[in-house]
């Protein structure tokens, strides 16, 4: 397929791609992208991004962090370290910080540590 013949991808919300569990004391990434209805990466994105994160249990002492609440996508795509200290499910949402850029926020839950949880 030449150039011009190439499928234009325009995204219509953010995913958040992260791992199926992370081990208590264990460090990970999580990977947001702008995606079109079918899934594709659109490399024309560049917005910024702002993650917010809620403990299921351990809400007055959260011991599960992000190493930014704001990251860049860069062709589409970012990347944010999260470490666990501690077991629990937290709630992770991505959103665009500018609400006029057609991109439906993400809301994802995310086992970290083990049994019981946040005990």
């Amino acid at each position: 397929m030449s150039e011009s013949q190439k499928e234009v991808v325009r995204a219509t919300k953010l995913v958040v791609r992260v791992p199926s569990y992370i081990s208590e004391r264990q460090r990970s990434t999580l990977v947001i992208v702008a995606v079109d209805e079918v899934g594709r990466v659109d490399r024309t994105r560049n917005d910024e991004v702002e993650l917010t994160m809620t403990p299921m249990y351990n809400i007055e002492s959260p011991k599960v962090k992000l190493d930014k609440n704001i990251v860049k996508l860069i062709n589409g795509e970012a990347t944010v370290g999260i470490t666990n200290e501690e077991s629990d499910f937290v709630k992770i949402t991505a959103s665009c910080k500018d609400k006029k850029a057609g991109l439906e926020p993400y809301t994802v839950l995310l086992a970290t540590g083990g049994y019981p949880f946040g005990r």
